[in-house]
C-alpha cells in the first residue's frame, strides 16, 4: 500500500474499529497526516496565525480535530493485526504506555488468522 492509499484508506474507515491494518498502512497514513500538518504550520508562521503560546495555529488545530478519529481508527485495526484489543491505547494515559504501543505498532502480524479477521497482506 502507498502514501495515497494509506491515507485515503484511512479516511473512508474512519469508522470501521474492527478489522486488521497492516503496518504499511498504518505508517503510510501517519507520515502523510505529519507531513500535511508539517505544510499547514509552514502556511500559518508567515501568514501571522501561528500561536507560539500554543504550539500550533487554527488551520492545524482544525486538521489535528478532523484526523483524530481516522487516527485512532487505523492504530485500533494496527493493534489488533498484533492479535491485541485497540483499547490498548488507553495505556497512553501512561508515559510507559507510549513506548509500549510505539514498539507494538513497529512489529510485524503476528498470525495469518486472528479473532479479528485474516491478515491484510494476505488479501492483496
Amino acid at each position: 500500500m502507498n502514501i495515497k492509499e494509506s491515507f485515503i484508506s484511512g479516511f473512508i474507515n474512519w469508522k470501521n474499529f474492527s478489522g486488521r491494518a497492516c503496518r504499511s498502512e498504518f505508517w503510510y497514513f501517519t507520515l502523510s497526516i505529519s507531513l500535511i500538518s508539517f505544510f499547514l504550520a509552514l502556511l500559518e508562521t508567515p501568514a501571522g496565525i501561528f500561536s507560539e503560546e500554543f504550539g500550533y495555529g487554527p488551520l492545524s488545530a482544525l486538521f489535528q480535530i478532523v484526523v483524530i478519529i481516522p487516527a485512532t481508527s487505523i492504530t485500533s485495526r494496527r493493534l489488533q493485526d498484533r492479535g491485541i484489543s485497540g483499547w490498548w491505547q488507553l495505556s497512553y494515559i501512561t508515559i510507559i504506555g507510549l513506548f509500549v504501543i510505539s514498539i507494538i505498532l513497529m512489529l510485524p502480524a503476528k498470525e495469518d488468522e486472528n479473532k479479528w479477521g485474516r491478515n491484510p497482506l494476505l488479501d492483496m
